[in-house]
């Protein structure tokens, strides 16, 4: 892998999320429009860039390539939230957010940070595995990870999280595009054309969304707590590091393993905020992570791709 093209991709992230936060920054972006935009991207465009990917992965279909994917996302996802608990308990980090802290841990940004690489670094294909990766990532954040933000409360309300949301846009459309990979189904190619444009939207939306959002955060609430410091440098590069010896004894596939490795390595997922929102959580602690791992990941990425890559 060429590590200064991910230092370039990087870089052309955090430029256009400096744009989001000077948008906000001139009110050409506000709280309402940033939730409409982030809707459509939800919604619209990321559910667009993953069929696009499918459409696009051309006539020859490697179903061993696909079956390897879902098995190793699926073993991720039960991996990563038994060793999140155990992390953070060691980490003595305050029992009444432990739950969230491996919440936090165990679901990257894969949507918003995570497609948009895939498409830059590897293309069409890797992004039709990340969303694979996807399904098994939304099946697991309303089923562990609701046992995880509801730990130590007593279960929680869980009033607004139901199984419908395992329907959302980008799942179905994960799973749509599961689906035609397999049967190798024919689109026109102004249909392929269309969805393909749609989709394109996605990155540039995706990165100057992220930074209107840390622009809307207050700043002297996010450098006040040490925790968060410790927790993040442990999340976003003590742990990968750790996995990766163990990644690359399990996963013989040098493609496969780069892209499951570099979703590890995306921030926390803006998911936490919501669900720690939802479930009564520290709402405050989910949006300073997200913020610190995010910014942090524009040196982690790379540095720890050009480490163990």
């Amino acid at each position: 892998m060429e590590i200064e093209i991910i230092l370039h991709q990087m870089l052309q992230f955090f430029i256009v999320m400096f744009l989001g936060y000077l948008l906000f920054k001139v009110k050409l972006l506000d709280h309402d429009f940033i939730k409409k935009l982030t809707k459509f991207l939800l919604n619209v465009t990321l559910p667009a860039t993953i069929f696009s990917s499918v459409l696009e992965a051309g006539s020859e279909r490697d179903t061993g390539a696909v079956a390897e994917v879902f098995l190793i996302g699926l073993a991720v996802y039960i991996v990563l939230p038994v060793l999140s608990l155990a992390v953070v308990k060691l980490m003595r980090l305050p029992r009444q957010d432990r739950g969230l802290y491996a919440f936090m841990m165990t679901y990257s940004n894969i949507g918003f940070m995570g497609f948009p690489l895939m498409e830059a670094l590897f293309g069409h294909t890797a992004v039709f595995y990340a969303a694979i990766v996807n399904v098994l990532f939304n099946i697991s954040v309303f089923t562990c990870g609701v046992v995880m933000m509801n730990a130590g409360k007593g279960g929680g309300s869980g009033a607004g999280l139901k199984w419908k949301n395992l329907l959302s846009p980008g799942i179905s459309m994960s799973v749509l595009a599961i689906v035609v990979y397999f049967l190798n189904l024919d689109f026109p190619q102004d249909i392929r054309s269309v969805v393909s444009s749609v989709g394109a939207i996605t990155t540039p939306l995706a990165m100057i969304l992220i930074g209107a959002n840390l622009a809307a955060m207050n700043l002297k609430s996010i450098f006040n707590d040490w925790h968060v410091y410790v927790y993040s440098v442990v999340k976003q590069a003590v742990l990968p590091l750790l996995l990766w010896p163990v990644l690359k004894l399990c996963v013989p596939d040098e493609f496969i393993l780069n892209i499951i490795y570099i979703l590890i390595l995306m921030p926390v997922a803006n998911t936490s905020v919501l669900f720690a929102t939802e479930f009564g959580g520290n709402e405050h602690l989910a949006a300073k992570t997200v913020f610190i791992t995010t910014v942090m990941s524009i040196v982690t990425v790379p540095l720890l791709l050009m480490v163990s890559v």
